[in-house]
């Protein structure tokens, strides 16, 4: 019979659990599902989280909607805690950055890289709304086919907070410059710079594509976000542009300046 893991330390420690009990029932959890008990809830403190967050929570449910997936019951421990403390998300939210839940893999259970997030929405876009479609999801692009940033990388699973949108102080400014702004807008916000990061290209490309999957809206439309992953001819990969004809992917040397190529602060 289902039970709410909560209760078991409720007796105890009835201040405590309301918050959060992950680590405290971990062991417990694991004696119930021998006995054939299964939790009610995959974590107390996510709904607050989603509270606090609104469609800027991208959970489970997201990528049920936008990818197809139902996580295992071992995936879904693995990402039971979400590792931020209240103070950090509190933060973020302020900050305009969004919650994401990453994953390694499509429903069949192949790798998903940017090639096969392409594949996966080689035809007519089924995420938008039906008014305001894109002519796909992903730009049909050949010449990343033999990069391996985009066949053989893939998002890890877990959580990660990074703003919706670059920074507008980031734009027209090469890539050392763009570190020093990263830098910048850490100590401004009381936040540590060494917590602080870029995305890679796949991570953006998934944060992109759920967000969109989840809320039929468009983030990265008229910007791209430089990330901290090289090509083979060693420029730095860039993700983002997501108009009306899809998600795009490029590239360029580090001492390069363009109008809409900005960054993304992430942790």
């Amino acid at each position: 019979m289902p039970f709410e893991a909560y209760k078991i330390y409720q007796e105890y420690e009835p201040d405590k659990y309301k918050t959060s009990t992950q680590e405290k029932v971990a062991k417990a959890l694991a004696g119930a599902e021998k006995a054939g008990l299964r939790p009610l809830e995959v974590g107390t403190e996510w709904k607050e989280v989603q509270e606090l967050f609104g469609k800027d929570f991208l959970g489970p449910e997201a990528l049920k909607k936008t990818w197809g997936v139902d996580l295992t019951e071992e995936e879904l421990q693995e990402i039971e805690h979400i590792p931020f403390s209240q103070e950090d998300l509190e933060k973020a939210k302020e900050l305009g950055m969004m919650l994401v839940l990453r994953l390694p893999h499509n429903k069949e259970q192949k790798p998903l890289t940017i090639k096969q997030m392409r594949e996966t929405f080689s035809q007519e876009d089924p995420l938008g709304d039906p008014q305001k479609k894109k002519s796909r999801v992903v730009w049909n692009q050949d010449w990343y086919n033999d990069e391996d940033f985009a066949t053989k990388t893939t998002p890890k699973l877990g959580w990660g907070l990074v703003t919706k949108e670059v920074l507008a102080e980031s734009k027209n400014k090469n890539w050392d410059e763009q570190q020093e702004v990263l830098e910048k807008w850490a100590s401004d916000n009381g936040i540590d710079p060494k917590t602080i990061h870029r995305r890679t290209p796949v991570e953006v490309a998934f944060d992109t594509i759920t967000y969109y999957g989840a809320n039929q809206d468009s983030l990265l439309e008229s910007s791209y976000d430089w990330t901290s992953v090289r090509s083979s001819d060693g420029k730095f990969g860039f993700v983002g542009y997501f108009d009306s004809g899809g998600l795009r992917v490029s590239s360029a040397a580090r001492g390069n300046r363009y109008s809409a190529l900005g960054v993304c602060p992430a942790r």
